[in-house]
């Protein structure tokens, strides 16, 4: 699967502009997998460089989304310290430690080398063998039973962005839902941007219900660098191209048994393939009351998947209590 993707890491997390490449490309293949960080040498500008530090270090960064820090897609994994490994190791402790931690440089037991072994170990994403479409079904088929319940979602909030629209006795308490997620109160147009919200909604109701030419199980590892959740083709359902699909990985097992756990996380994956503007939706993840996201500006909720997807579920059964499989708020 080629073309410009976003993902789904396990902590719900993404990584966005994947392309299925040769090793030479950046991904590399299971024998030369790197089984730590450790690494002997100073790594970056002005850094001993070794190879075998240097690959290590490579494929760690490439664990890491962007939104933690990592690049917005794969560096080349090659053991030389190019300035695309500068660039992404100063961008990584520029997210980690701010400007004032930026030294370019990652050198053995020190701190930069201390939080990427850290971060980078949250993704542990190289399951043994694909999956099998034969062997494998219970996955995609416990996924697939949660469709009609996130459609009831995304129908709840289409029905509360109408009712702010058209006013009347329960347009108060839909203003302040959409308030609430989109921030619209802040919105320079308020209207049409409610309209476009409504519009991405209808598009990913047009996608569940065709659930069976949409979704499917990745069964030739096509995100096993950089997800064990899932991923989907961004922008994938206008796309010509007949490959774009929203794809599960074994990361969604826990979901299966969790409604609103696998809602949100389709909901999510439909604002990237429905996406038009070519924006990632990684402005931050989490739930609405994190602090983080509270941040967030209405243009960057507009694009935002998470927004979409907590907004949804709350749409279906009011203002809830973050949900305990939320995981901490990540921001760019």
């Amino acid at each position: 699967m080629g073309g410009k993707c976003a993902v789904m890491l396990d902590d719900g997390s993404c990584k966005v502009e994947f392309k299925k490449e040769t090793s030479s490309g950046g991904i590399i293949s299971s024998g030369n997998r790197p089984t730590d960080v450790e690494i002997k040498g100073s790594v970056g500008l002005n850094g001993q460089n070794n190879f075998q530090d240097v690959y290590k270090i490579q494929y760690a960064l490439n664990k890491v989304p962007p939104i933690d820090g990592g690049p917005p897609s794969p560096i080349k994994i090659d053991g030389k310290c190019s300035q695309e490994t500068f660039k992404t190791i100063q961008n990584f402790e520029q997210k980690q430690f701010g400007l004032s931690g930026i030294t370019s440089r990652i050198e053995p037991g020190k701190s930069t080398h201390l939080k990427l072994k850290e971060v980078s170990g949250r993704y542990n994403v190289f399951p043994a063998l694909p999956l099998d479409l034969v062997n494998d079904a219970w996955l995609f088929a416990g996924m697939m039973q949660h469709i009609p319940f996130t459609k009831t979602c995304i129908n709840a909030a289409m029905t509360k962005i109408s009712s702010a629209q058209i006013g009347g006795m329960f347009s108060e308490e839909a203003i302040n839902l959409l308030n609430r997620h989109f921030a619209l109160d802040k919105h320079p147009a308020k209207q049409s941007a409610m309209q476009q919200i409504y519009e991405i909604y209808g598009f990913m109701l047009n996608v569940l219900n065709r659930p069976d030419n949409f979704f499917t199980l990745d069964t030739d590892n096509s995100g096993e660098t950089i997800s064990t959740v899932a991923f989907a083709r961004l922008g994938g359902f206008f796309s010509k191209e007949t490959d774009g699909r929203i794809v599960f990985r074994r990361g969604t097992a826990l979901a299966t048994g969790i409604q609103d756990f696998a809602a949100f996380i389709i909901i999510h994956e439909l604002r990237h393939f429905v996406e038009r503007q070519s924006e990632d939706g990684h402005f931050g993840k989490g739930w609405v009351t994190d602090s983080g996201m509270q941040r967030l500006t209405p243009w960057e909720r507009i694009f935002n998947c998470d927004t979409y997807a907590g907004f949804a579920l709350e749409a279906k059964h009011g203002v809830m209590e973050r949900p305990g499989w939320v995981r901490t708020t990540k921001f760019r």
